[in-house]
């Protein structure tokens, strides 16, 4: 019986470490080069924003300062504001950000608390 205890023991340890394990891993920060994202047009729920726009040069500037401390972030993105291209999608909230993006491979979703006044707009119905 007590071999029995101590193999239950064992196993339960060896889950609690491989359970901390992933979500240490999961809750991990990443840094996110979005230069290699960057199309040469985006599309928003407003139109399409080309370089020489003023949102589109706001949200490069953007995207160059907040490039790191990402979040993994499984919920689905409500619908908002948001900029979209074949690889990434972009959803801006007035205090946050989720971003879905393809790496060639799998497609990852990470999120970000923070200031998005100079990114963030109002999607107009038509």
């Amino acid at each position: 019986m007590v071999k029995f205890l101590k193999v239950i023991a064992y196993i339960l340890i060896g889950g609690v470490v491989i359970v901390g394990a992933l979500l240490l891993w999961f809750d991990r920060s990443k840094d996110i080069d979005f230069t290699v994202y960057h199309p040469d047009a985006w599309v928003t729920c407003n139109g399409k924003i080309n370089k020489d726009s003023v949102e589109y040069v706001q949200l490069t500037k953007w995207l160059q300062l907040n490039n790191s401390n990402w979040q993994n972030y499984v919920a689905t993105a409500s619908p908002g504001y948001f900029y979209k291209s074949d690889d990434i999608t972009i959803h801006v909230y007035k205090h946050g950000v989720v971003v879905n993006y393809y790496d060639g491979q799998n497609w990852s979703q990470v999120q970000k608390s923070v200031d998005t006044k100079e990114i963030h707009g109002i999607c107009k119905s038509s």
